[in-house]
């Protein structure tokens, strides 16, 4: 098991050398989603730890080169042939598969355990990192109304992703409260 998910964690890291300047910043991202992964598995020994795990290093790996495709659909593509290349198991590629491509819980929605435990573990680092800061200052550099609203729009999707495991989203709720304060009062900052 360790062997797959240690071949997944040094694929991101390789990836991710190649994209220094890469906005986002996943270096720290993804640790914080294992954090939760390993958190949330303790309590349930019924979810596949491995296939959790190893889509955790590999859920945001279509992120770069940027572009105008959706990063899950890159990232379950580059993720298949990673996985083939060492001929790993059939069914719990498919399972890995279905855990990449479903994080964002957009088009294509969690339906297994495992799916589920991905996404909200991916949502709940949000809440405990600072993407929505992020957002909110590439906002008010571009002065873009519309960014700002996206990251509100983002901290929404991310609470409601939480729902799939109640005791995640309840611990989490006293911040997402205070995230949406912080927000609320950080869109009225006006310095023109």
């Amino acid at each position: 098991m360790a062997d797959m998910i240690n071949l997944s964690k040094k694929f991101f890291y390789d990836w991710l050398k190649k994209y220094p300047n890469g906005p986002y910043k996943y270096d720290f991202h993804v640790p914080e989603v294992e954090r939760w992964a390993k958190f949330i598995l303790k309590s349930h020994p019924e979810i596949d730890a491995e296939v959790v795990l190893i889509s955790v290093w590999l859920h945001d790996i279509g992120s770069y080169p940027i572009s105008k495709k959706d990063h899950a659909i890159v990232g379950e593509s580059i993720a298949r042939k990673f996985l083939k290349k060492y001929s790993y198991d059939k069914k719990k590629t498919e399972k890995v598969l279905h855990c990449i491509r479903a994080h964002r819980c957009r088009d294509v929605f969690p339906n297994s355990k495992e799916a589920k435990l991905v996404a909200c573990c991916d949502s709940a680092s949000h809440l405990t990192d600072y993407v929505y800061l992020s957002i909110l200052t590439g906002a008010r550099l571009n002065n873009s109304k519309g960014l700002a609203d996206y990251a509100f729009d983002k901290l929404e999707r991310d609470y409601k992703d939480l729902s799939a495991f109640p005791e995640i989203q309840k611990k989490l709720t006293p911040i997402y409260i205070k995230w949406k304060e912080l927000l609320k009062e950080y869109k009225l900052i006006a310095l023109d």
